[in-house]
């Protein structure tokens, strides 16, 4: 590291300095500024073969007042000596005090006061390898040891001593000695290398700075894979013997992360770009600078044949991972409250980058139904704000949710809606060029885009963050033909109204002979009235055009029966978007139940394979509600009446030249036809389907191999149940096992059911997988709307853990263990 006081200088601009007495901040167990970090070296003695580890810790500081104390955060290492060290050569030792263990936060004292100024502090210490996934943690697979962290959100600490808070932005070096026949990767390129007959150092490059948490670290028998064609130098980087799975990763990584560097107007600001899969993993992903981490059974699959689910995902979670280099990295949240702009950020970007590259996977359909999950947990009485406080004892898994997530992209949607698309990229653009490598809050972009599109941004969305619900629009004409838009707090039936007012801006779309028309309306009192010439005389219009604002709406019988008949002239989205909100007054009571069976009925004719999915959707909800044991023979065969034809239209099996995007929707009717309705038909071909997996996987398409297995397992028995394990054991490939691990999720029998939460405890499976299996086991009767079934085809594994990711219908409950942004 460079003298500190020269560092101190060319790194003022990065931490700044107060110029008066430091403050405690308002929340007293937050890192205080008596003392400020600049740089941190670390410096790491790892072998996975072991339990524990040692190293030592240099960071410049600068004080700009006479000081004694200090705080910083270690969770578990043990500090041995600490010592600060002035430009003179003058050293001081420190003693270490725990202030609230539970928290990391340490007290470090001097004998006496210090003048300000730049000083080095010196630590060594000791620690054991975590071992629940979070921090410096030690894994095990396939009998290789690995070492791999996560430090988001406060699990630096856990590895090494360092200002853990994300507003401390600073340059890190780390430099790994590890045993010689071992790997180790971290955020930076190699800078050089030291060996002995045993051990290796690596000396890391210098990092821009950042926070703590973006620090990382692998150590391992891990595989390299170079990644062409990227702006910087970058591989997908595997364990032992999983290389060959790859080419999919590498295909995509080159142009989303081209789409993202387009649309920021700034080149990818590091110095490497390595993706890396980790077999035990907490999370779905997580964005390290330089060094981005997935489960592996997202990053890694089958060679020639990868399902279209997986292939959707991949891109999804790249692209959000890939976001966060620019937001969130570059620039960086001041504090945890504005995580969920951090995490909807990267979701919102996400859905655009990979709309662009891969139109034929219709993500943004995808996203849109994201966020309607949003409104309908954001329709309950317990919901709370998006933005909510967070202190230093806050468990920031519970922020996790879909609000942060699919609520925070709505919003984001609806503001580039309003102000538009080139104003809304102009405003990030000014954003990211003024506020790059720093630290900010949510009213530094707000202001942004109120200054380029001249709307008060920050008044418009205020209600939508600082406080929970969603507004129902009322549409109703006056006598002279006016629109009267009328808005209150939208729930749901037999809940209790509450009070709620926002700044709603409207964009609907009409028709009127055959011409188009939009137009956009800001509803900032209860009730208004507009001028829209022509607009009484539509021949149909749509509240919502292109699904763009959070909100609920509600027309006529009059304009409902119009916009009915003439539903086919809207969009896939806009159809897809129909429905949901057709759910929603049903839902509410606004909505009589044979006119929302009339509507599921007519739209089950939709050719459009997203559109029926949502059929399915709306057909599974119904049971959940609705169906009492007895109805259940009843049910069944109006669902069977619905969907069997859907069923036979697209077939059995894809079609030659069939698009890619139809195989989600004939996964979600072998769910629903070959469980409970037990379609003769559909039950055959899935065991046929199982039958074949289980002699030769490749030979089963992939986008049916998961769902057959359920279906399978539903009719199965102890011996089907046997097959399954005996056939996950020796399975390399992540998503050949996470096939079986969802398809002991499938079986209804209860002993067989407790035979796989019983098998998720033995060493056959990670503490990943068991995860999913006790989840699986647990959500059954919460997934698509059956009872205890296989569901719509699309089950835990179809949902990407992405850290900080969603949840919705269907959607894994976040914990302390599960959350992309995903956090990532």
């Amino acid at each position: 590291m460079p003298h500190p006081r020269l560092l101190a200088a060319l790194l003022a601009c990065a931490v700044p300095v107060p110029a008066g007495n430091a403050a405690e901040p308002a929340d007293p167990w937050r890192l205080t500024r008596e003392v400020m970090p600049l740089a941190q070296s670390v410096e790491l003695t790892l072998d996975p073969a072991g339990d524990d580890y040692t190293g030592r810790v240099l960071i410049d500081v600068v004080a700009a007042n006479s000081f004694q104390s200090f705080r910083l955060n270690a969770e578990g290492p043990v500090i041995t000596s600490a010592t600060l060290t002035d430009p003179a050569g003058r050293s001081t030792t420190l003693t270490a005090a725990s202030t609230r263990a539970d928290l990391g936060l340490v007290t470090l004292s001097a004998p006496s006061a210090l003048p300000a100024g730049n000083y080095r502090l010196t630590m060594e210490f000791t620690a054991k390898y975590q071992r629940d996934g979070l921090g410096l943690y030690k894994t095990v697979s396939r009998g290789d040891a690995y070492l791999f962290t996560q430090f988001e959100d406060k699990h630096a600490r856990k590895a090494f001593p360092c200002w853990d808070e994300p507003a401390f932005k600073i340059n890190w070096q780390l430099s790994l000695t590890v045993p010689i026949s071992l790997e180790a990767v971290a955020n930076a390129p190699v800078a050089r290398e030291t060996r002995t007959a045993d051990t290796k150092t690596l000396h890391f490059g210098r990092t821009p700075p950042m926070p703590s948490y973006l620090v990382a670290l692998a150590v391992g028998p891990l595989e390299f894979v170079p990644v062409p064609g990227q702006s910087v130098p970058g591989h997908i980087i595997t364990p032992r013997g999983q290389s060959g799975l790859t080419a999919e990763a590498v295909s995509m990584a080159p142009p989303i992360l081209a789409r993202l560097e387009e649309y920021f107007g700034i080149p990818y600001p590091y110095a490497k770009l390595d993706q890396l899969a980790v077999p035990e993993y907490v999370y779905g992903a997580m964005e390290n600078v330089g060094l981005i981490t997935y489960t592996d059974r997202y990053l890694l699959m089958d060679p020639g044949r990868p399902s279209f689910s997986a292939r959707r995902s991949l891109a999804n979670i790249m692209a959000h991972e890939l976001a966060h280099m620019w937001f969130g990295n570059l620039v960086t949240m001041e504090w945890w409250d504005d995580l969920w702009l951090n995490e909807a950020f990267a979701d919102w970007i996400c859905a655009k980058i990979v709309d662009r590259q891969y139109p034929g996977f219709r993500f943004g359909i995808q996203e849109s139904r994201a966020i309607k999950g949003a409104m309908r947990s954001d329709t309950l009485p317990s919901i709370t704000a998006v933005r909510r406080k967070v202190t230093s004892e806050t468990d920031l898994a519970q922020l996790a949710d879909e609000l942060t997530y699919n609520k925070g992209k709505g919003i984001l949607t609806m503001v580039e809606n309003w102000i538009g698309p080139d104003k809304f990229r102009a405003a990030m653009q000014v954003y990211f060029q003024r506020h790059r490598w720093g630290s900010t809050t949510a009213d530094d972009l707000w202001g942004a885009f109120s200054t380029i599109s001249g709307d008060n941004i920050s008044q418009m969305l205020a209600a939508y963050i600082e406080k929970p619900g969603v507004p129902l629009v009322t549409f109703a004409f006056e006598s002279d033909g006016r629109l009267r838009l009328s808005q209150r707090r939208f729930t749901n039936l037999g809940d209790q109204p509450l009070p709620g007012q926002w700044q709603v801006p409207v964009v609907l779309a009409w028709s009127k002979d055959g011409q188009l028309h939009r137009e956009r309306l800001l509803l900032t009192e209860p009730t208004q009235v507009f001028a829209v010439p022509g607009l009484a005389g539509a021949d149909w219009i749509y509240p919502n055009a292109g699904e763009a604002g959070y909100y609920r709406w509600s027309l006529p019988p009059e304009l409902n029966a119009r916009l009915a008949r003439q539903a086919a002239a809207l969009s896939p989205l806009e159809r897809v978007g129909l429905l949901d909100n057709i759910s929603a007054l049903f839902s509410a009571g606004q909505m009589d139940g044979g006119d929302y069976l009339a509507y599921l009925t007519a739209s089950a004719r939709d050719e459009d394979p997203d559109v029926t999915e949502s059929v399915a959707g709306g057909i599974g909800g119904l049971r959940e509600t609705f169906v009492s044991p007895a109805a259940e023979p009843a049910y069944d065969a109006y669902r069977q009446a619905i969907l069997r034809p859907v069923l036979d239209r697209i077939g059995l099996q894809p079609a030659k030249d069939e698009p890619d995007y139809v195989n989600p929707l004939r996964a979600t009717l072998y769910g629903a036809l070959g469980t409970e309705a037990a379609d003769p038909a559909v039950v055959a071909e899935c065991r046929q389907l199982t039958a074949l997996y289980l002699e030769n996987p490749r030979a089963v398409d992939p986008s049916l191999a998961g769902v057959a297995l359920s279906v399978a397992a539903y009719h199965g028995d102890a011996a089907l149940f046997a097959s399954f394990t005996a056939a996950l054991e020796p399975a390399r490939s992540p998503s050949g096992r996470s096939a079986y691990i969802r398809a002991l999720n499938g079986f209804r029998d209860p002993a067989l059911l407790q035979r796989a939460l019983d098998y998720s405890l033995t060493p056959a499976l990670n503490s990943t997988e068991f995860l999913r299996v006790l989840l699986g086991t647990r959500s059954r009767s919460g997934v698509g709307g059956q009872r205890g079934s296989a569901r719509s085809g699309r089950q835990l594994d179809d949902v990407p853990l992405r850290r900080h990711r969603r949840q919705g219908p269907g959607r894994i409950p976040r914990g302390p263990h599960l959350r992309r942004r995903h956090l990532g």
